[in-house]
């Protein structure tokens, strides 16, 4: 294929610097002989290039021979070894895909209701958004209320009448407000610790259920109370982050945070919900992400990342550099081009994590500390000598001048009320 005088030509012109393109076009002017330059790349390495490393090996001595064999054995390993793992990633990445689609078009959906028209409301207000975060559910932990010295207890069931309670108050109060402004959009932000997980012993052993079922049960009436909002609101939107006590790991881990039970209540919930078009999820594999309201943007996390036991100052700390964070991603977009989740900018931050409801002034707009369902435990009580109610949030966000109220729902109301929505699935879930 390549003629025997055209062989040392070859070679001058390679250590010239003559690129491949450029070689095999010589081939074709001077001799006729049409080649792609792969072809050309082939045959140099394996005639001309091996045969250069063999005379180099050929003029060693013994010891600098048996060096090059020892580093040539462990660049060998090495290849084998970064081969497996690749392909290792690669089937991993697929079975997570593979999962998530067969939760997303197998698992069965809620039957849908009518979508609500925008209201008006004649001679009145402003058009308002209601954001209202679902954070440290901690379903499937038990808290016992002899062991709390009766301040507190919780328990699935105690969790599903204080979701319907939330459920149910806040649309009251969206209600009343409405008698002022229209309110035609709701935003929930999930902000992790949906479940009560097993990452530590004590709590693996006291669970009332395995993560699986702290999982599906938690996303099967999560889902029921989105279900509730519905007819209610022209549009839904759900953005979510994971927690730290959803994690199949022991340690923390920094890659691969979105495997989580957290991220798979989050999956099963949107699966549930997807014939309702106008409920919108947004699932990211980050940390933390953004929604937004009007022209604001919200940074939502969900605080386990900040070091100083929940410190305002440890918070404030953390959320400023944050913003170098993504002034970075701004430099970027800039100059590259490179886009991703995050955009370059935020003005308000919402996160979950401390298990208490505080509110700092960030000059831009407000760090929201969201509250907990749960409420306090054995932990709060012995460790930090604290307890707290458990209760969520509702804010209202005005087109022109942001967050303009807030409200804070009281749960432990409900606890002896009768009603709840359904915690019963069938063995096979997509009988549900």
């Amino acid at each position: 294929m390549i003629p025997e005088q055209a062989r040392s030509e070859i070679v001058r012109k390679r250590q010239l610097g003559t690129t491949w393109t450029g070689i095999a076009r010589w081939l074709a002017e001077t001799y006729g002989i049409e080649v792609h330059r792969t072809t050309v790349q082939r045959w140099y390495d394996r005639e001309i290039f091996s045969e250069e490393i063999a005379d180099a090996v050929h003029d060693l001595d013994g010891s600098d021979r048996i060096k090059l064999d020892k580093k040539l054995q462990t660049f060998k390993t090495e290849a084998v070894y970064w081969k497996k793992l690749y392909e290792q990633a690669i089937k991993n990445q697929v079975k997570h895909e593979v999962f998530d689609d067969s939760i997303r078009n197998l698992a069965p959906a809620i039957r849908a209701v009518a979508i609500p028209k925008p209201r008006k409301v004649q001679g009145q207000g402003r058009e308002q958004t209601v954001v209202a975060p679902l954070s440290d559910t901690h379903v499937g932990d038990k808290v016992e209320l002899d062991q709390m010295v009766g301040l507190n207890e919780y328990s699935i069931d105690i969790f599903n009448r204080r979701l319907y309670g939330w459920a149910n108050q806040l649309l009251q109060l969206v209600e009343l407000r409405r008698k002022a402004s229209p309110i035609n959009k709701l935003i929930i932000p999930m902000l992790g610790d949906m479940v009560s997980g097993d990452i530590h012993e004590e709590l693996a052993r006291s669970n009332i259920d395995n993560c699986m079922g702290q999982m599906i049960r938690g996303a099967n009436l999560i889902s029921q109370a989105l279900m509730f909002f519905a007819p209610h609101f022209s549009e839904i939107e759900v953005p979510c982050v994971v927690g730290n006590h959803g994690r199949m790991t022991r340690k923390p881990p920094m890659k691969d945070k979105y495997m989580d039970w957290d991220y798979m209540l989050y999956q099963w919930v949107a699966a549930f919900c997807r014939e309702q078009k106008n409920i919108k999820f947004h699932i990211p594999k980050s940390y933390a992400t953004t929604f937004n309201v009007y022209d604001r943007k919200v940074l939502i996390m969900h605080g386990d990342s900040i070091n100083g036991a929940g410190s305002g100052t440890a918070i404030t700390n953390s959320i400023s550099k944050m913003r170098s964070v993504f002034e970075y991603k701004r430099v970027l977009a800039e100059e590259l081009g490179v886009g991703g989740d995050l955009p370059d900018n935020f003005d308000s931050v919402m996160m979950g994590h401390f298990h208490r409801v505080d509110e700092i002034d960030i000059g831009t707009g407000e760090i929201h500390i969201c509250g907990t369902m749960k409420g306090g435990d054995e932990f709060a009580l012995q460790r930090l000598t604290a307890i707290t109610r458990p209760k969520q949030i509702a804010t209202y966000w005005h087109p022109q001048y942001g967050c303009i109220g807030k409200e804070v729902l009281y749960l432990n109301r409900y606890d002896d009320s009768k009603d709840s929505f359904t915690d019963v699935l069938p063995d096979v879930w997509i009988k549900n």
